[in-house]
């Protein structure tokens, strides 16, 4: 079965997930209030609940459960019936009496990135999605040497991009993205990627593609006690 996108929506019609599988675009916020009337529109005018709308050859099916739709685009005619329980089951089962973490004031937290993650690896699994192996960036000088007030690649980083770039390079461990990094910094993706470019050229880390997408995001801007003894 092709899936090109799931959705999880509260019945309000705010987006609780939403993943794409395929080149084909939708605006989870617009989409999600849209598709939030269409199935209140549904009920309140019809009785019933529309389980599949079908536009060319992409079919849009969902069901409904404790206020919350969960929907799937996939290539017309597809069944979806077990692909969609599945969604449902894993979904409260993750979440459980936590689905007030996917509010717009704490779905940014440790604890719902956390859920969202572990949620997101399930949805790839019933989907037969294979994340592929990104590049990640490898630390190769030491933390006691990178950190030391004499280290002229301390005095390099600090000189051209402040104290965040020595962060950067401490959580360059060989199993977290770009993405991952600026996420735990609370720094511009592109600001890390410029500091990596820079470290890498000058022999401070080396690019990998080994990175596992089971591997957690980083939670901490601190390393583990044992890498600081490194």
């Amino acid at each position: 079965m092709v899936v090109h996108a799931v959705w999880v929506i509260d019945t309000s019609g705010i987006p609780l997930y939403h993943k794409a599988y395929s080149p084909l675009e939708f605006d989870p916020t617009l989409f999600s209030s849209f598709f939030s009337s269409l199935v209140h529109f549904q009920s309140e005018m019809m009785g019933r609940q529309l389980q599949d709308i079908t536009f060319e050859d992409l079919s849009f099916s969902y069901i409904v459960d404790q206020g919350i739709v969960f929907l799937v685009c996939v290539k017309k005619d597809a069944t979806t019936e077990k692909l969609l329980e599945s969604l449902r089951d894993s979904f409260f089962k993750i979440f459980k009496d936590e689905i007030i973490l996917l509010s717009t004031l704490l779905r940014t937290s440790p604890r719902a990135r956390e859920l969202l993650r572990h949620f997101e690896l399930e949805v790839d699994k019933l989907v037969g999605f294979a994340p592929q192996k990104e590049p990640v960036p490898v630390r190769i000088t030491a933390i006691p040497r990178l950190l030391h007030k004499d280290s002229t690649i301390r005095q390099d980083l600090l000189r051209r991009f402040g104290m965040s770039s020595l962060l950067v390079i401490i959580l360059s461990d060989g199993k977290h993205r770009n993405t991952d990094i600026a996420e735990a910094l609370d720094l511009p993706t592109q600001e890390v990627e410029e500091i990596v470019r820079h470290a890498q050229r000058r022999g401070y880390l080396k690019i990998v593609s080994a990175y596992d997408a089971s591997e957690p995001t980083l939670e901490s801007p601190f390393p583990d006690y044992e890498d600081l003894s490194s």
